[in-house]
């Protein structure tokens, strides 16, 4: 395999967290105000979760499960999600984003969120192999 770098050259540094009690509408607001389409969700130090804008508003719309804006985004999110190691191929996580048809990775060194990688990233590291670096 040809060597495309790491995620941790590629991945978002100081991902966007909130905490797992925060209200989905001020989840929202975060997600707005950073231009973020994914959040990390946290217990204290401790990634439980990740919730994107895609489920807020697919979760908001079921009518089976209606959910509220007050509702705390725990709620919605996503449990347990898949992660990275910084060290992690580029390949590898962008195969991992595609088989797991997920749109990021939360990039962890041991215990410590270190990054989010996103499909947006790895589009990125595809695009600079096939043209080239940024002039």
């Amino acid at each position: 395999m040809v060597d495309h770098g790491t995620v941790q050259d590629w991945m978002t540094r100081q991902p966007v967290s909130v905490p797992v009690d925060c209200p989905i509408n001020v989840a929202l607001g975060r997600m707005e105000t950073a231009g973020v389409r994914h959040l990390l969700v946290v217990d204290s130090d401790r990634l439980v979760g990740i919730v994107s804008n895609r489920d807020v508003r697919r979760l908001l719309q079921d009518p089976a499960h209606p959910a509220h804006l007050s509702d705390p985004v725990g709620r919605i999110m996503t449990e347990g999600p898949v992660t990275a190691a910084p060290e992690t191929p580029v390949a590898v996580a962008a195969r991992l984003l595609l088989e797991m048809r997920i749109g990021a990775l939360p990039v962890r060194d041991a215990d410590a969120i270190v990054g989010i990688f996103t499909t947006a990233d790895a589009l990125d590291a595809l695009l600079t192999l096939l043209e080239g670096p940024a002039r």
